[in-house]
């Protein structure tokens, strides 16, 4: 049906119960190496407010999803502060019907051609006065 999500990951409650398993020590970093990849590269990786990490086609379609567990949702945010929304979060409590058809606000928006022009922009300035980057070396 045009417009659902469509998922490439295990589909049977036991295959997802073992995967879930399977991450639960592993470092976000290499939870992402595992995900399935978006078709033709034009994907993004969000963290969901309900602690899911989720990697989404050019349409915003769930090619992958991953439940993390609290310290894994910490290491996402590395150094920056953790929103306060994600201080309760755990994705391990998610449903995977849920997991693959996340709620509105856990889906990335679509960056229009204006915003695209806008952002480019921006950082054509900041290269302009020397600056290299505005995000720590990390």
């Amino acid at each position: 049906m045009a417009g659902e999500p469509r998922l490439q990951s295990p589909t049977t409650p036991q295959a997802v119960t073992d995967r879930q398993r399977m991450i639960e020590n592993m470092s976000v970093y290499d939870i992402l190496g595992s995900m399935k990849k978006a078709p033709a590269g034009q994907g993004i990786d969000a963290l969901g407010y309900d602690g899911v990490l989720r990697r989404f086609d050019g349409e915003r379609n769930v090619v992958d999803a991953v439940g993390l567990n609290p310290a894994q949702i910490r290491e996402y945010y590395d150094e920056l502060p953790l929103p306060p929304r994600f201080l309760t979060a755990d994705g391990r409590n998610i449903s995977h019907w849920d997991m693959l058809h996340p709620a509105a606000e856990n889906v990335p928006k679509k960056i229009s051609e204006e915003d695209k022009a806008r952002i480019l922009a921006h950082n054509e300035e900041l290269a302009r006065r020397g600056v290299l980057s505005c995000v720590s070396s990390k």
